[in-house]
This record gives structure tokens, C-alpha cells and sequence, in this order.
């Protein structure tokens, strides 16, 4: 089923001076085992071109996003920590009721410039709002 709030594309990590992506090709992403990681994270970075089962299971958007962008940070963050941070920080703003507040709502169409502003006077950043 498609999410009815906003999920989890990705964590990248960002230097000023250059892109972050493929920083290690030869370290691999491990899968997840501990179930209660996985009820955690699926609800929130669900892949959605898999039923849960299988994406649980084979975990490939997991691994492409935490190989391509995780593991530049990995000196930093392990790749348990990455996971949790991700879903900390998706945790930490609730995107869909800030739009609501804001009379931005589902079905209805509106400028990224309308959207942008709307974030902005909650949280005093400007957001860089993309659509996929």
C-alpha cells in the first residue's frame, strides 16, 4: 500500500567541497537482523516496489542508499547508527501535519515555492523540497 505520511528516501551525508557518493565500493552493506530494528525502520524507509516480506528479507533499498551514501560516513557512523539517525531525524519533524497547520494538504495542487515557505515559517530554514 502506498504511505499516507511521508517516508525515508535516504540519508546522505554532505561536504561543501564535493559530492558524497561511493566513497568505499568495497564495503558492503550487512543485512538487518534484528527484528526490532526492521518494525522500526520499514514503516518509516519502506521499499515500496517490494511487498514487506521480501523487502525485509532481501533489504536492496537499504543496501543501495546505506553503499552509495551511508558508508561515506562511516567513520563517523557505524551502519546501525546511520539507520538510526535516519529514523531519528524522520521521527523528529512530522512534514505532514506542518503542511496542514499550513493549510498545504493532500490532493490538492501547490507551487514548491508555496511549500517551501510553508516549512520555513515552522522551522526558520530554507527547505529544499524535491519531488521524485
Amino acid at each position: 500500500p502506498i504511505p499516507k505520511n511521508f517516508t525515508i528516501h535516504g540519508l546522505w551525508p554532505d561536504h561543501t567541497d564535493f559530492v558524497m557518493n561511493d566513497c568505499y565500493p568495497t564495503k558492503k552493506f550487512t543485512n538487518i537482523k534484528d527484528k526490532a530494528t526492521l518494525n522500526k525502520l520499514e514503516p518509516r524507509w519502506p521499499q515500496l516496489t517490494l511487498d514487506k516480506s521480501k523487502s525485509l528479507n532481501d533489504q536492496e533499498f537499504w543496501k543501495y542508499e546505506y553503499e552509495k551514501h551511508g558508508l561515506c560516513c562511516e567513520d563517523v557512523y557505524n551502519q546501525s547508527q546511520y539507520f538510526d539517525i535516519a529514523m531519528k531525524l524522520k521521527d523528529s519533524i512530522d512534514l505532514l501535519n506542518i503542511l496542514k497547520t499550513r493549510r498545504i494538504i493532500p490532493g490538492f495542487k501547490y507551487t514548491g515555492d508555496q511549500i517551501s515557505a510553508a516549512i520555513k515559517k515552522v522551522n526558520q530554514k530554507d527547505p529544499n523540497p524535491k519531488c521524485g
